[in-house]
């Protein structure tokens, strides 16, 4: 897994680094400038046209030192300030540049679109939109590269936020983005996954007994396919685990077998879909591998009456999904059921709106997961979610297990988020979260067979390797059928490349 430091924690290394160790602050912007100039030499060559857009700050220091670097290496260097040197630092390595001979120009002079341009206006602390010449020079940047310019982005683009990856109308879209000593989270949440390019990391010399000890953590391909449960050869399906699913209505039949046909292609050894009995002939055609049982219902969702088969359906079970296609119609007489049964429950979708809603919130223990995404997730905190870490943080303070999806999905383990980055623009679908919620329900219960106890980290750790792997699928699949033309189906049948590696 690849640590990430949230902005404020990495201001805070700095100065735990400077004040231990007596090193000049100005040092270590050296550092991080001379690996700005070797990031833009690979990426343009010598010789090269290179604009400089800098702010007044720290990010703007790194700037006027790049370009000094760069200058000696033979690039033509022009520097554009948005605003006058205002730190030390950046004071500094203005006035060096300026004593190289690098020419500033005012942020509207009129030239010619460089090979490179530097983006140096804002380091993750910007907390308010770019204006006036900073949003001047970020549309210039935008627009040159649009015109065939490269943008190289010193730490983070400017115009987005470092812990968030929210973005300002006025932000850069770069083509590479060089970080300092650690990514931050805001390069792989949300607008993060359009503008930065690609994320190369640069080590500025701060040694690990200064990093801190809660970093969040992005998940990589490798540590899903390793975090799979093992299968011994004599295995039988009894021993690969029972999921029960809890899902379906008249009219959403579908995400019932979605989620099934994840669980199937998880690996489970068996599953059965309890859900409405007007919509089971559904189920059982789209997924003759699941067994299905027929519940009582009302207005073509899971009837009060339910509530005494599902207690029987849980005999003999390792895990339950309760959630796809219910419906709010549902009745919570169910939910509360499943809640109080003491199996590792994975709660989803309009399961989630009936908890929220109802007195059934009170009832989450930690062996219950819950995927909201940012929608339901609002509904469960009773507030807008903005910061998907300090949300996926607030969302497990309820007494369970989180996971709070989006384009990159954030999992609360033991208090520590951990970021899962996989997926790809084709899986915005509707079916999307059933295929995930049958992928994670499959494996807390091959866990559960297996004598894991899933309860905390346990189950957390199951959701991250679960989201992982189903954002791999939906890159498979994306592949296989294109961005429009994939679809949630598509996801199911890419599991078992996904699940063995073979990509």
């Amino acid at each position: 897994m690849r640590p990430l430091i949230l902005p404020q924690a990495m201001r805070d290394m700095e100065k735990r680094y400077f004040a231990a160790t007596g090193t000049p602050s100005i040092d270590l912007m050296e550092r991080a400038a001379r690996a700005l100039a070797d990031c833009v030499l690979r990426l343009s060559g010598f010789g090269r046209q290179v604009y400089i857009a800098c702010g007044p700050g720290g990010n703007g220091g790194d700037g006027y030192a790049c370009a000094r670097l760069l200058a000696e290496a033979g690039c033509a260097c022009t520097l554009f300030a948005a605003a006058p040197p205002a730190t030390p630092d950046c004071i500094e390595n203005a006035r060096r540049a300026a004593a190289a001979g690098i020419p500033t120009l005012k942020p509207g002079s009129a030239a010619q679109a460089p090979e490179v341009w530097v983006d140096a206006l804002y380091g993750t602390g910007l907390s308010r939109a770019p204006e006036g010449d900073s949003a001047a020079l970020i549309r210039r940047m935008n627009a040159d590269r649009a015109a065939g310019s490269a943008v190289v982005a010193a730490d983070i683009p400017s115009g987005l936020n470092g812990a968030t990856g929210a973005a300002f109308e006025i932000c850069v879209t770069a083509d590479r983005t060089l970080t300092f000593q650690f990514p931050k989270p805001g390069h792989y949440l949300a607008d993060g996954l359009d503008v930065c390019g690609e994320v190369e990391t640069a080590d500025i010399g701060i040694p690990a007994a200064f990093f801190p000890g809660d970093m969040p953590l992005l998940m990589q391909r490798r540590d899903a396919l390793d975090s799979l449960p093992s299968k011994p050869r004599n295995a039988h399906k009894g021993s690969n685990g029972h999921l029960l699913i809890v899902a379906g209505s008249l009219g959403m039949a579908g995400a019932a077998a979605l989620c099934a046909g994840a669980a199937l292609r998880s690996g489970a050894g068996l599953v059965t879909v309890a859900c409405p009995g007007s919509v089971l002939p559904v189920v059982q055609t789209l997924i003759p591998c699941a067994m299905a049982l027929p519940l009582p219902e009302s207005e073509g969702a899971i009837a009060p009456e339910a509530a005494s088969a599902l207690q029987e359906a849980l005999t003999g079970k390792h895990a339950v999904v309760c959630g796809c296609g219910l419906s709010l119609r549902a009745a919570p007489e169910a939910l509360r059921t499943l809640l109080d049964s003491g199996l590792p429950t994975l709660f989803d979708a309009d399961a989630l709106n009936l908890i929220a809603r109802g007195d059934l919130l009170d009832r989450l223990r930690p062996h219950h997961l819950i995927t909201p995404h940012p929608g339901e997730a609002a509904r469960l905190l009773g507030r807008r979610v903005t910061d998907p870490i300090a949300d996926a943080l607030a969302l497990s303070s309820l007494g369970c297990q989180a996971l709070l999806k989006g384009a990159t999905s954030v999992v609360s383990v033991d208090g520590r988020a951990r970021l899962s980055a996989s997926g790809c623009a084709g899986m915005a679908k509707g079916g999307s979260g059933d295929v995930l919620a049958g992928l994670t329900g499959g494996l807390m219960a091959q866990d559960a067979a297996s004598g894991v106890l899933m309860t905390g980290a346990a189950l957390a750790e199951c959701a991250a390797t679960a989201s992982e792997l189903h954002g791999l699928a939906g890159e498979l699949a994306q592949r296989d059928k294109g961005l429009r033309g994939m679809c949630a189906l598509d996801i199911v049948d890419a599991l078992p490349r996904a699940l063995s590696g073979n990509v």
